[in-house]
């Protein structure tokens, strides 16, 4: 245990190759230290060379970090990644994106010319082949998408960082040992795509499959194009606003979405398809599948139907998140998915896709925050931080100590009630969690979220005005 402290004192990408199961076992002074000393680093790191981050940090007078409070008035607001003009995409302005991105990431992007592209996946593939970024975006189901600037190294640590999460939640060497043991890989989804679970698959891959014949994709060939998410959330957006009839759209585009739509209708099929050559291919071996329940659901409720039970090993591992997506489920929808699959062993997580660490369920079922991850509570009227004690609830903050290329702290969109500092969780891992109860504020304020960070406001204001400018 004492070797862990020494080495996340250090830096706290030393947590990647760390037994994950002993960072819940630090005290609390041992957790205070570890997470002070990375804010410093991350903090002392990143400010000479994110300028977006030195003048919010000038702005709200934060110089020195004495505790770990100080630095939560920098935390940006999760629309940070989406603060770029709408007209950047509307008129194809990649050159003035790029720029605006650079602003985020310490990653030079001087050299790459984004002049004569012409769609969002094209600047993407751009990034992809001239820089060390893998930029991956949101759902984009606002009407915008948000750009992350990740990069390469960052994806494969993440995966790495996984695998040793399944290797020890449950305790050291608890879980699979997938670097060596290479099980078969399933995903309900695209192999290809920008979104977050696209952008992992390739290290997923290798890491965790061993090779593509070991893993199995929805669709294998296709590519969920950015374009189209970005579309959709446009029309849904102006829909919403009655503006529908004014979008302009290339005809291009709606080609692309209509052949989208096309596949979204036979994916019913498409599914059953799937999962029928999961079985029949991975059928009583251990696997590992990454789904969200309501897919999951559907699958188990046709297979139990068909008299199908126990389809895979009792070792096998699912990794879910994300809840019930809204739907309805049965209430004993967990027991008709670990009936038909045959195992129980279940991983879910709650994270956010603009960090690297995520925070996993407990037995009890809480999530619990990594030593890497500093959560804050904001008070949702004034933005102010919330006392560090027991059953207070407000806006989750985070910042994620991993990611050493751009800032990553972020006020949420989510109201959560944490715990874990008075007294460790039943569970008996050290540290604060939350509980499982977590909601939106935009869907408590009728769809529209006003994010009041901690420090002045008008300082944040101000700093993303000053993004917005590098980009001109």
């Amino acid at each position: 245990m004492s070797d862990l402290y020494q080495a996340l004192l250090q830096d706290p990408l030393n947590f990647h190759d760390a037994c994950y199961d002993d960072g819940f076992r630090l005290t609390a002074d041992q957790l205070h230290d570890v997470q002070l000393a990375g804010i410093r680093k991350r903090f002392g790191e990143l400010r000479p060379k994110l300028s977006v981050l030195d003048k919010l940090a000038s702005e709200q007078g934060v110089d020195n970090i004495n505790a770990i409070d100080d630095i939560a008035p920098l935390m940006f607001p999760h629309t940070i990644y989406k603060s770029y003009p709408m007209s950047y995409l509307e008129r194809a302005r990649f050159d003035k994106l790029t720029r605006w991105l650079g602003g985020l990431t310490t990653v030079d992007l001087d050299q790459v010319d984004a002049s004569g592209i012409d769609s969002i996946d094209g600047w993407l593939d751009l990034l992809d082949a001239q820089t060390d970024l893998l930029v991956s975006h949101s759902s984009g189901t606002t009407g915008k998408l948000s750009f992350v600037p990740r990069t390469k190294a960052q994806w494969r640590q993440t995966v790495i960082h996984s695998g040793h999460m399944l290797r020890h939640w449950w305790g050291p060497h608890s879980g699979p040992d997938l670097f060596n043991e290479n099980w078969p890989v399933i995903v309900p989804g695209y192999r290809r795509g920008y979104q977050a679970a696209q952008r992992a698959n390739d290290y997923m891959i290798e890491l965790f499959a061993g090779s593509e014949d070991n893993a199995l994709f929805l669709y294998p060939e296709g590519k969920f194009s950015a374009d189209i998410a970005s579309l959709a959330g446009r029309l849904k957006s102006a829909e919403a606003r009655g503006e529908l009839g004014s979008l302009q759209v290339s005809d291009t585009l709606m080609q692309q979405r209509e052949h989208l739509l096309a596949m979204e209708a036979r994916r019913g099929q498409d599914l059953q398809d799937f999962f029928d050559r999961a079985i029949s291919q991975f059928g009583g071996k251990n696997v590992y599948i990454a789904g969200v329940w309501t897919l999951l659901f559907n699958w188990a409720d046709q297979g139990s139907k068909r008299g199908l039970s126990n389809v895979f090993s009792k070792d096998s591992i699912l990794f879910s998140g994300g809840g019930k997506k809204g739907q309805a489920l049965p209430e004993n929808y967990r027991e008709v998915i670990k009936g038909f699959l045959g195992f129980d062993n279940v991983y879910e997580m709650y994270a956010t896709s603009e960090l690297m660490a995520v925070s996993m369920q407990c037995e009890a079922g809480h999530y619990h925050f990594p030593p890497v991850l500093v959560p804050f509570l904001l008070d949702p009227d004034s933005g102010a931080t919330l006392p560090r004690k027991d059953d207070v609830t407000g806006r989750l903050a985070m910042l994620d100590l991993m990611p050493n290329t751009y800032w990553a702290g972020l006020v949420t969109g989510d109201e959560v009630t944490w715990a874990g500092f008075d007294k460790p969780c039943e569970c008996g891992r050290h540290g604060p969690f939350i509980y499982d109860r977590i909601s939106r504020y935009s869907e408590k304020q009728g769809g529209d979220d006003k994010i009041l960070c901690a420090g002045a406001p008008e300082a944040h204001d101000r700093a993303l005005d000053f993004l917005a400018e590098l980009s001109q």
